[in-house]
């Protein structure tokens, strides 16, 4: 009992500086362990008339620490009928603390841009799904509505009218063109005719001509003629001028004919001297290169006429029909099916983008989409937003789940669908029932101690009095064949068989926390070699009961 009180100290003390609740959980934890190891040596004292009273003065205390303190009370009396989950979670079990969360909150998406105009719900209230929450500013997305329809309708009456159109210019412009073709293809099939050789042939000679004229050039004859034709001119210039002379005096001589005669004269006489001078100059070599190089190609012309036509010419001819032939049929046929269809597919688009402005403005109204309680308005009254934003947050507060940190040395025996009994700090007086929903395949080292996250789904038990956010303890029941050390602080059932003075006492006041949950914390709170390395309040709470059961069993 020495131990109780001192533990009771330590709890008074740990409130004064502020520790809070956390602590507080720690310390009555350890003060049930404290009286289970108490409890548990009680049915071994087998000297008669000793165990009972050993039983009342374990068990009044007890009682009267649950009492005073609201801490649940171990298995001084037998655990209710109702809950015998309760009683199979004891053997071997462990417990964890956690949180109740929300099992699937819910964003509400804005699915099209606007200005907030109406907010109809506020934090806290409930809806039904399809209840409007938020209405947006629809002027615009009228307008585009509007806009959308006229697009369709303009699309639906130009591919009326076009079923009404046959595309005549394309057909002409493919006859054009294979006539055309077929016209390249005779005349390559034909060949050269005889004036095409002979007017060749001429070009031939004529080039090769003038190459040897520049090549023998200035011949005598040339520079004779020449030289003829600049005397001649140099005569011709003296008669007019005596002609001239013989009226100079006149005031009117220079629009006379003679005056004209002398002009002539002299200008003959100029090109009359070029020419001769351009007889006696022999000729360049580009001159000669040229006429080289038009020689050469009235040759190639005129053999290329003698070759005609060759079988590629014939080839690319007929292939120039046959895709000329190939393109008037297809205006023929496809023209208008081409064009309707294109015309079908603009109406198509047109709707569509009728249908979207139509949702658009259908989506200014956001429903809610699941029965629930708002959460959360992300948005303002007057705000812009954008399509995609959150602008509500809501859940089904009905659906919840216990998620709780299991130590990694406890994790091990911990599985998906085993049963645990949970206890709510706001609810003392009711007991829950669920089972291990999921683990986490990951630790989470946050807290600087190493745990894994486990979702707990409530099964049994008030479960309309649960909401979010409340603390909760979970205790797991667990295999018989559990770690040795564990075995001991699961066995404070044969102690809980009190007289019947006991028993009142044990049960006059609700406890503050199921005895499943009791029981469970005390397996869970038995000391391991880690904790009595730092815990040295424990060791000693633990050591001191012992000697006092020696003395007793030896009397």
């Amino acid at each position: 009992m020495k131990q109780i009180a001192k533990w009771l100290l330590l709890c008074s003390l740990g409130a004064a500086v502020g520790f809070g609740a956390t602590l507080l959980v720690a310390q009555r934890d350890e003060v049930a362990r404290i009286l289970t190891a108490m409890l548990a040596p009680a049915p071994a004292r087998s000297v008669e008339g000793v165990a009972e009273p050993m039983a009342l003065e374990a068990a009044a205390p007890a009682a009267d620490f649950a009492a005073e303190t609201g801490v649940g009370t171990l298995s001084v009396a037998p655990a209710p009928e109702t809950a015998p989950e309760a009683q199979a979670a004891t053997p071997g079990a462990l417990t964890a603390v956690g949180t109740v969360e929300l099992t699937q909150p819910r964003q509400v998406i804005l699915e099209a841009a606007g200005q907030v105009d109406t907010i109809e719900v506020e934090e806290g209230d409930a809806v039904a799904a399809g209840d409007v929450l938020i209405t947006l500013d629809t002027t615009y997305l009228d307008w585009a509505v509007e806009q959308a329809e006229i697009g369709f309708e303009t699309a639906r009456i130009n591919f009326e009218e076009l079923g009404e159109q046959v595309k005549e210019s394309d057909i002409a412009v493919a006859e054009a063109n294979l006539l055309l073709a077929q016209e390249n293809l005779a005349e390559t099939q034909r060949g050269p005719t005889q004036e095409e050789l002979a007017a060749a042939e001429s070009a031939v000679a004529a080039a090769w001509a003038r190459h040897a004229e520049l090549l023998e050039q200035p011949t005598p004859a040339q520079i004779n003629m020449a030289l003829a034709n600049l005397k001649k001119a140099e005569i011709a210039v003296q008669a007019a001028q005596r002609e001239y002379d013989k009226i100079a005096w006149l005031p009117e001589a220079a629009a006379t004919s003679a005056a004209d005669a002398l002009q002539q004269a002299t200008i003959d006489l100029e090109a009359a001297r070029a020419a001769y001078d351009e007889a006696n100059k022999p000729a360049t070599e580009s001159e000669i290169q040229s006429a080289v190089a038009a020689a050469q190609s009235a040759q190639a012309t005129l053999n290329e006429l003698r070759t005609k036509p060759t079988a590629a010419e014939l080839a690319d001819a007929q292939a120039k029909v046959a895709a000329a032939q190939a393109a008037l049929e297809d205006a023929q046929q496809g023209s208008k099916e081409s064009e309707l269809r294109k015309g079908e597919l603009a109406v198509r688009q047109a709707m569509i983008g009728l249908e979207e402005a139509r949702l658009a403005r259908q989506n200014a109204q956001v429903v809610a989409p699941i029965d629930g309680t708002i959460l959360s308005i992300d948005v303002e009254l007057g705000q812009q937003a954008a399509a995609g934003s959150v602008v509500a947050t809501m859940a089904d507060t009905a659906n919840v789940d216990l998620v709780v940190n299991v130590e990694q040395k406890d994790i091990s025996r911990v599985s998906v669908g085993q049963p645990v009994v949970v206890s709510i700090y706001a609810l003392p007086a009711d007991t829950f029932f669920g089972v291990v929903d999921k683990i986490a395949p990951v630790a989470d080292a946050g807290t600087g101690f190493v745990t894994f996250p486990v979702v707990i789904r409530l099964t049994e038990g008030p479960l309309e009095k649960v909401l979010p956010g409340m603390t909760a303890s979970a205790a797991f029941a667990v295999d018989e064949a559990a770690p040795a050390e564990a075995a001991p602080a699961a066995t404070p059932t044969p102690a809980a068989a009190p007289t019947e003075a006991a028993k009142p006492e044990a049960t006059a006041e609700p406890t503050a926390e199921p005895a499943a949950e009791a029981t469970a914390e005390a397996a869970e709170a038995t000391p391991e070699p880690e904790a009595e390395a730092t815990t040295t309040p424990q060791a000693e709470a633990t050591a001191e009961p012992e000697p006092s059961a020696t003395p007793t069993a030896s009397k």
